[in-house]
């Protein structure tokens, strides 16, 4: 027995040595994972990982198990420290099984499995954690750790303490085939991930399975991988499908991205083909297979058509949250996304994930505010309803009124939404475009090419480039300069004309926005329409405050602005009549 003991540690120093990094985008990763047979234990396994980086282990199993149970799991222990992780296996079809895990912190960690199964248990390990170098965190925030929700309950941050400004771009169909990743990392999903990095975005609303209407719908909700399920039976999960979604999730990690993602829109399927039991199962596995990725985790999308297409009740949609949850060893924050509609019941009209706010699995609110111009309106009242619940929870505007190329103001009715958003609290916005999130190709003869024939979506390439995308970045660029994570919602001390302007309306959205952080910082959305209004700020400001405007069209300041009395407002920069943004210090 020593004498084993004593070939494994040699054989594990040896590993380590073998594993030394190379560098890949910047980041460390390890060459690769050594598993031994014939041993005593059934393998033992050694690498050097940085912080975080997710990192896969194969077992294969001695029997046959459902794919819906988790007959392996993994337990992690740092040496000289108290910390733990315990993480489940996912099935990779036949009898092959991963472990898939990201450890927290430098370190060695000592790891072991445990399982009924002869062929799953009594592996065992030694994994060398590193620190991030602070390049590599530069290059790839997620090497911060975590998003979790921080202790003020208004934002996200990562493990490090660092807040997360949170601008999502919606890509509601990246894991289809016309959206394609290449085996050696180019395509459109990677030309899609480089233009929103260049534009400051931080997170991508992503489907685990796409799919609307009746399921699956020709071609369209397939990947690489075939569809996620064969023969339209949930209960016969295709492997290949979810492979090519883990490239993906790997690929978004490995830019910096944080994945926003509802499993599916269960609802949409029309014909109920996914029970409560087939939606918790398919739930439950997505969570262990994508645990390890950073990640906000949404249970449904639109979660209302459920109640109308598949008979489900509110109960079965908190089971779901319940069940995924109890698959959260990181404890990725947890909530639901509503229908922009207005024709359901009380209380799953108001739009919102209130309904479920004192759920013990939902942790912060989705909300979406309708897909029309006269709903914009909405981002300023119902993020107020959210943000007035306790206790409280970040609410994150994840879908709003997309950006269409025949929409010869889109640039403008983007920006308001995104301005109007922070300004009223929201802890992120998440921008979306037609033609963009359905991945639209006119080459792609097995797409949604039908719908190119409407008259506002355009090919995914032309809606990629459409100018709101680029200046909605921008106000990353100046809240990421001040404290933003304790800006205060202000509205109410504005004075337009002497009096106290209404909030905005379906026809009238030019009253302007404006939050504080702290008591000296203010900054002021002044839409279009207030070129001729006398604007005060019925608040005390610091002494000699200075101002600058910024515009929100270029991302630069255009020069002071002229002294700020009494709380006036001084005249806009020219051109007068267009939307500008105020920040006074």
């Amino acid at each position: 027995m020593h004498r084993h003991k004593a070939f494994v540690e040699e054989t594990l120093a040896v590993c380590i040595h073998a594993n030394r990094f190379k560098h890949q985008r910047g980041i460390r990763v390890a060459l690769g994972l050594v598993l031994f047979a014939g041993l005593t234990e059934a393998a033992v396994a050694a690498a050097v990982l940085s912080a975080w980086q997710p990192h896969e282990m194969v077992f294969t199993a001695e029997r046959d198990h459902p794919w819906w149970e988790f007959p392996v799991r993994a337990e992690f222990k740092r040496e000289g420290g108290t910390e733990a992780l315990t993480v489940e296996g996912f099935w990779d079809g036949g009898r092959r099984w991963v472990v898939r895990t990201a450890l927290p912190r430098p370190g060695v960690w000592f790891w072991r499995t445990e399982s009924a199964d002869s062929g799953l248990s009594g592996h065992s390990g030694r994994i060398e954690v590193v620190a991030p170098q602070t390049d590599q965190i530069q290059g790839n925030p997620n090497l911060r750790g975590q998003v979790r929700i921080a202790s003020d309950g208004r934002h996200f941050e990562y493990a490090d303490g660092m807040p997360l400004l949170l601008l999502a771009d919606t890509l509601w169909a990246g894991n289809t085939a016309r959206c394609g990743l290449a085996t050696d990392g180019t395509g459109p999903f990677t030309e899609f991930l480089a233009d929103r990095k260049a534009k400051g975005f931080t997170a991508v609303l992503m489907q685990l399975i796409h799919g609307y209407g009746d399921y699956p719908d020709g071609q369209a909700h397939r990947n690489e991988g075939g569809y996620a399920f064969s023969e339209r039976d949930p209960a016969k999960l295709n492997p290949n499908y979810f492979q090519h979604l883990d490239r993906r999730m790997r690929v978004l990690w490995e830019h910096g991205f944080v994945a926003a993602t509802p499993t599916m829109w269960w609802g949409k399927t029309k014909r109920g083909l996914f029970s409560p039991e087939d939606a918790r199962r398919l739930s439950a596995y997505c969570a262990v297979r994508y645990g390890a990725f950073n990640a906000l985790w949404c249970v449904s999308g639109e979660y209302q058509y459920v109640f109308k297409d598949c008979g489900w009740t509110h109960a079965d949609l908190s089971a779901l949250g319940a069940e995924m949850q109890r698959h959260n060893p990181w404890r990725r924050p947890l909530s639901i996304h509503p229908s922009g509609g207005t024709r359901w019941k009380f209380p799953h009209n108001v739009q919102s994930s209130r309904p479920f706010h004192e759920e013990p699995w939902l942790d912060h609110h989705w909300l979406q505010t309708g897909q029309s111009l006269d709903r914009m309106c909405n981002i300023v009242t119902r993020l107020a309803g959210n943000r007035a619940l306790q206790p409280a929870v970040p609410v994150f505007c994840s879908e709003a009124f997309y950006e269409v190329a025949t929409d010869p103001d889109s640039a403008y009715h983007a920006r308001w939404q995104v301005w109007t958003a922070f300004l009223n609290g929201a802890a992120g916005y998440g921008y979306g475009v037609q033609g963009l999130w359905q991945f639209l190709d006119r080459s792609d003869p097995e797409g949604e090419t039908g719908k190119l024939t409407d008259s506002r979506p355009v090919p995914w390439r032309e809606a990629m480039q459409l100018p709101g995308s680029a200046q909605i970045g921008h106000a990353r660029t100046l809240l990421t300069s001040l404290a933003w994570w304790k800006l205060e919602p202000r509205r109410d001390a504005l004075r337009v004309d002497g009096k106290p302007k209404p909030l905005p309306t379906q026809t009238d959205v030019s009253p302007p926005q404006a939050g504080m952080i702290g008591g000296n910082t203010w900054v002021i959305y002044l839409p279009r329409g207030n070129a001729n209004r006398e604007i005060h700020i019925g608040a005390p400001l610091a002494p000699n405050p200075r101002g600058r405007w910024f515009d929100p069209r270029t991302g630069a300041f255009v020069g002071e602005a002229s002294a700020i009395t009494s709380g006036l407002v001084p005249s806009r920069p020219k051109p007068a009549d267009e939307d500008w943004l105020l920040l006074i210090e």
